[in-house]
């Protein structure tokens, strides 16, 4: 067991060039799983029946502190092939395509250059345009490490496995799963035990133990991959990952910038043949750029704080920022006036988000589940994971702990300003400016020095902008703004006139009417949702 604080970019490429004899290079499996937390599997203390990941933990290291980028795929998966954030690849809008940098290759291209045989059995799901090379010789249902040209070759094969992914749920897809499992991996709606932050209903209950039966199922695949491993005489010769793209693939998980939705199980056994080469697995080059941290080898590296980003999810809006400590989860809300009911239409498929709106509806709602009934967010949210982990009690506003909010807040914005968080850019707005600067990372990474100076300078403009619209409750303090030359800091300053008007600011008309007219189609729409939703229709 490790507790390392990590995050799940391609901080795996610590696995990458091994600098050890061609004859003796290990073979890599990754087996990934789609929409499961730590807290479901066995060998973490969950519920579910899963001896094969709870064999695999006994004879491996189980890291305890390991998260996703964001809590939904796509972004996730960004930032694992790329080893760099979506913020700052401008990747993290679910179903986005942004334009990959020129600098920037998946990983399993490096591995291809050192002479591995990659494959990936299939999932992409990148968040990247076509331009978008991940490097893979196979990826496809058929991709297997049995596919080698030479059957001696050393390989990187990747299994992403769907069966806890949140579509398991839909209609009678449960039921299939269950018919074929054992009688000891089945699970009953009675003998689940319900989180405060959900309504204590017959119909959740039934999801809870769906999903752990979903987790059995998942475990049986991860046993059948290791038998052919073990079949194919490699066992020995291989070292294998298992991981979770993100957290609990139900609500208050994914989507949600919450240890539901960001603490995933990390597993990873290394043959003993190889325990002197683990010392060597970080001793590569890193290319330029790469955000991601190795977390094997002798030059491991684990984070104090670890940063999460969700923004659009598919057809609902968002911008949520979370940095977690040892201890501590700060999230801010960059758009407060979003309501807690944010989940797309794709969702609706799971019963929980229909039990959760029928409570809602009916004022039903547990204390635990304010998540969801709130019509607004609080701008900072503050969690002791260490004695709240459900994060039902935001500690916000509990002066104790007030140099805590402090030291998350600054650690955050600070991180947001080095790494140019795209977030700050209005998605229309983003996309314009990586066509005319060739990717959505240039737009503040010019090549020019004095081009640097200056995109720093925009960015901290906008920064303070998105920054400030949540804090201040005076349309004044944004009226210099409605005017300003950036396109980017107008629609901050519209959404802040508009925030402060919704919450008693005054009448945002006078302010907004201008900007009807405005140049940038992007501001204009802002300026008209912001008045429509101050019932000036006309």
């Amino acid at each position: 067991m490790l507790l390392r604080t990590i995050l799940l970019t391609a901080a795996f490429t610590a696995t990458g060039v091994l600098q050890v004899a061609a004859d003796d290079r290990p073979n890599i499996l990754w087996i990934s799983a789609e929409d499961l937390s730590a807290a479901t599997i066995g060998c973490y203390g969950g519920a579910a029946h899963t001896p094969h990941l709870d064999r695999l933990a006994g004879v491996g290291l189980r890291f305890d502190a390991a998260f996703s980028a964001a809590p939904v795929c796509a972004p996730s998966r960004s930032a694992v092939i790329t080893g760099i954030m979506p913020t700052t690849l401008g990747s993290l809008p679910m179903r986005c395509k942004a334009i990959p940098p020129h600098h920037v290759v998946g990983f399993p291209q490096l591995l291809r250059d050192a002479g591995y045989f990659c494959t990936n059995n299939a999932k992409t799901d990148y968040n990247l345009d076509q331009s978008f090379a991940a490097g893979w010789n196979e990826s496809n249902g058929k991709a297997h490490w049995r596919n080698r040209p030479d059957g001696k070759k050393p390989f990187f094969a990747v299994f992403n496995l769907q069966a806890t992914h949140e579509s398991a749920l839909f209609n009678d897809k449960p039921a299939q799963v269950r018919r074929n499992l054992p009688p000891e991996a089945r699970r009953e709606a009675a003998d689940v035990v319900v989180p405060p932050y959900y309504p204590d209903t017959p119909g959740i209950r039934r999801s809870l133990a769906q999903r752990l039966e979903l987790a059995a199922a998942l475990d049986a695949d991860v046993g059948r991959i290791l038998a052919e491993l073990e079949a194919d005489g490699l066992a020995d010769d291989t070292i294998v990952f298992f991981w979770s793209d993100h957290g609990e693939g139900i609500p208050h998980g994914k989507r949600s910038l919450t240890e539901h939705g960001l603490r995933v199980p990390l597993l990873v056994h290394v043959p003993e043949r190889f325990a002197a080469t683990v010392l060597q697995l970080a001793s590569v080059a890193i290319p330029a750029g790469m955000e991601g941290r190795p977390f094997l080898g002798s030059a491991a590296a684990s984070r104090d704080v670890v940063i999460a980003a969700r923004d659009r999810m598919d057809d609902t809006p968002g911008f949520g920022r979370s940095a977690r400590d040892q201890r501590f989860r700060y999230v801010r809300n960059f758009l407060p006036w979003l309501d807690g009911d944010d989940l797309p239409a794709y969702a609706d498929g799971v019963a929980i988000t229909g039990e959760l709106r029928a409570a809602r509806k009916a004022g039903m709602l547990p204390p635990g589940a304010d998540w969801f009934a709130r019509t607004s967010r609080p701008v900072e949210e503050v969690y002791d994971v260490a004695v709240d982990p459900d994060e039902v009690v935001s500690l916000a506003h509990d002066t104790r702990h007030a140099a805590d909010l402090e030291r998350l807040r600054e650690t955050l914005r600070q991180w947001m300003r080095e790494t140019k968080d795209t977030g700050i850019l209005p998605e229309p707005i983003l996309r314009r400016e990586a066509q005319a600067a060739g990717s959505e990372w240039a737009i503040f990474h010019p090549t020019a020095a004095a081009d640097a100076a200056a995109a720093q300078t925009r960015y901290d403009a906008i920064l303070a902008a998105a920054w400030d619209v949540a804090e201040n409750h005076d349309a004044a303090h944004f009226s210099d703004r409605l005017t300003d030359s950036d396109p980017a800091i107008r629609f901050w300053a519209v959404a802040g006139t508009g925030w402060a008007a919704q919450r008693g600011g005054g009448d945002p008309a006078p302010a907004l009417q201008p900007l009807l007219a405005d140049p940038d189609p992007t501001v204009r729409v802002a300026a008209a949702n912001w008045l429509v939703r101050e019932r000036q229709k006309d």
